[in-house]
């Protein structure tokens, strides 16, 4: 009798294709299951193993013994009639088209039952009022007039951040990072218009339809989705949802290995267009879009994910800057992984009050290097031009000619860079032009609706422009939502002087200022009594000595803010209308020459406030009264 004639008759290759198919159903259960119990991904790793270990000696046992009517018995060539031994074949045929069944049965219930995204399982702060337009941007002027009506651009999507369904929770960057990635890809689509990421992301968290989120967001199609992710492997499943109709247009599952997942996100991408041109037509480009591999190290690609993520929401920065470290280290060829870096190492000098011990001028020349090897490896890039805009503004004295060429460089690159916008625009209100600064903090708004900075600069220029309630207002509907108090010195005075002390102790305690301070701020600007000095205020306190500039305003003593090592764009508020009488001042000239705007004047023209006097001097008029 031949092997395989052998191996029929004894059953083995009946009991290996039954165990294949067992152990397939046991581990697409497990998959499913283990998560919802909180169990870490090991478990279904050590599962697998176990599966494939028996392997081997199931096809031996069942080599060794048969299957009788009395049970299991070890094999004797004769020693089973042929009925008995078919009657013991079938059985085994049969077990193994139940089990395949069931296996089937699963798959197609997995890839065709809708699929409902689960919210994320912590919940994040109300930021609703972030996307909805607010009496307070409607101080943009006449295009912001009746936004609650207009229409609504077919061919607009908002990406909201995939769900993480993954066992361990901390994995929530990767599918953070996979919903950023496809968003920027379809902003890429011609024709199509997507809303932004802070936008979209305000509503993560959150349980809400998508007919309201689009109603929100003044879009058409939300596209919604959830990954899960266990050891190499991921599963994301995307859906396309028609926001008028709440309908389903497309949704798909796509199991994978990790080493894939360019290649998902370049499915995905194809897929939402190829179904965007079915319901729009010709108003988008074909799908002809493609997403190519930025790096082939996987491990430098899922830290570059958690780097980026730490870097937008601005907590741990330093963690940040370590990780875009390793990630240019694993890939030195990597270009947005240079361009993180070099971001990230020029933000945090900008946080050094939260990062007191970073060494300043290596961060500053890392960020120069990391932002030219970006632009070396793919100059197309925006992002590092508007770094070395920021860094530029860090040496001394400040030549602001380069910072906005440099910026503008930024911008030309990409047109949706929403924080070159706000960049420049602060570069504008250092340089006193105000209605420059709120034309480019429009333009941020209208790129990113729910870019709390770019509403927060806003704010400050109106109150520079002397509409106080309406800065006021703007600047509380930030605070409301969570936004920390950057900027917040600015509006300590306004608010004691409408009455609100209330309001001004808790944004002083806030801002950090010590009880003294606080005490001699309200007893000055509130009452009107005689400060004692504010020098001896800033010595009692050495660890915020920065805030010197901003008490030698609130109290007057002009002479000790113009004192204040200062650098270029970081302090803007000399040109508070609320400070009487200090654009007559020597100290307004001294604070503004050691920033070198004078000289940017001097060679780009003056803003409308300011005139030159001879070649050596300039004046500004003083402000009209707040109102």
């Amino acid at each position: 009798m031949s092997f395989f004639a052998e191996l029929k008759r004894r059953n083995v290759i009946r009991v290996g294709g039954l165990y294949i198919v067992t152990g397939w159903l046991l581990i697409q259960v497990d998959e499913t299951l283990l998560p919802a119990f909180g169990a870490p991904d090991w478990v279904l790793r050590v599962l697998v193993i176990l599966i494939a270990i028996g392997f081997v000696p199931a096809l031996m046992f069942s080599w060794v013994f048969e299957l009788t009517p009395e049970g299991l018995k070890r094999d004797a060539a004769d020693g089973q009639n042929p009925e008995t031994r078919a009657a013991g074949q079938r059985r085994l045929d049969i077990a193994t088209m139940l089990v395949a069944g069931l296996a089937i049965a699963l798959l197609l219930g997995d890839r065709l039952w809708p699929q409902k995204v689960a919210p994320a399982p912590s919940v994040q702060q109300d930021v609703a009022a972030a996307v909805a337009p607010s009496e307070a941007q409607g101080g943009r002027g006449a295009d912001a007039a009746g936004a609650g009506s207009e229409v609504i651009d077919e061919s607009s999507i908002a990406v909201l951040p995939f769900v993480n369904m993954s066992a361990d929770k901390d994995n929530e960057y990767f599918s953070d990072g996979i919903s950023e990635e496809l968003l920027n890809v379809l902003v890429k689509v011609e024709g199509l218009s997507v809303a932004s990421r802070t936008s979209s992301f305000a509503y993560k968290g959150r349980e809400q339809s998508a007919a309201s989120i689009g109603e929100e967001l003044k879009v058409a199609h939300v596209l919604e989705g959830s990954v899960r992710k266990s050891g190499s492997r991921v599963r994301i499943t995307a859906q396309l949802i028609d926001a008028s109709s709440d309908r389903h247009l497309w949704s798909e599952t796509y199991d994978r290995e990790l080493t894939d997942i360019f290649a998902i996100q370049d499915e995905i991408a194809k897929a939402i267009v190829a179904a965007l041109r079915e319901t729009l037509g010709d108003r988008i480009s074909a799908p002809t879009v493609a997403v190519t591999a930025d790096t082939d190290n996987l491990d430098a690609y899922q830290l570059y994910l958690k780097a980026r993520e730490l870097f937008f929401a601005r907590k741990q920065l330093d963690e940040s800057v370590r990780l875009f470290e390793q990630v240019v280290m694993l890939d030195p060829e990597f270009a947005r992984g240079w361009e993180g870096l070099a971001a990230a190492s020029a933000v945090i000098v900008d946080w050094v009050g939260s990062y007191p011990t970073i060494d300043r001028d290596a961060l500053l020349l890392r960020a120069e290097e990391a932002a030219g090897r970006a632009l070396t490896l793919d100059p197309n890039l925006s992002m590092p031009w508007a770094t070395r805009s920021l860094v530029a503004g860090y040496v001394r004295p400040v030549d602001y000619a380069k910072q906005i060429e440099l910026i503008d460089r930024a911008i030309v690159a990409d047109a949706r860079n929403a924080t070159a916008f706000l960049w420049r625009g602060i570069y504008w209100v250092a340089l006193g032009f105000m209605e420059r600064a709120l034309a480019d903090f429009n333009q941020c708004l209208e790129i990113d609706p729910a870019y709390g900075n770019c509403q927060r600069w806003k704010a400050v220029v109106i109150l520079f422009k002397g509409q106080t309630d309406d800065a006021i207002a703007l600047y509380q509907e930030g605070m409301a939502k969570g936004f920390n108090d950057n900027r917040g010195n600015s509006f300590v005075e306004p608010l004691i002087r409408r009455g609100d002390r209330f309001a001004a102790i808790l944004l002083m305690r806030e801002i950090g200022w010590p009880v003294e301070a606080q005490q001699v701020v309200m007893a000055s600007v509130g009452d009107g009594l005689p400060s004692p000095s504010v020098r001896a205020l800033a010595d009692r306190y050495p660890d915020v000595a920065r805030r010197q500039w901003h008490w030698g305003l609130l109290l007057r003593d002009y002479a000790l803010a113009a004192e204040t090592d200062k650098v270029g764009t970081t302090y803007i508020e000399h040109w508070d209308p609320a400070y009487e009488g200090l654009r007559a001042t020597p100290a307004f000239k001294r604070m503004l020459e050691h920033a070198n705007v004078p000289a940017y004047w001097r060679a780009k023209g003056f803003p409308p406030q300011c005139r030159a006097l001879g070649d050596d001097d300039f004046e500004c008029d003083q402000p009209a009264p707040s109102r």
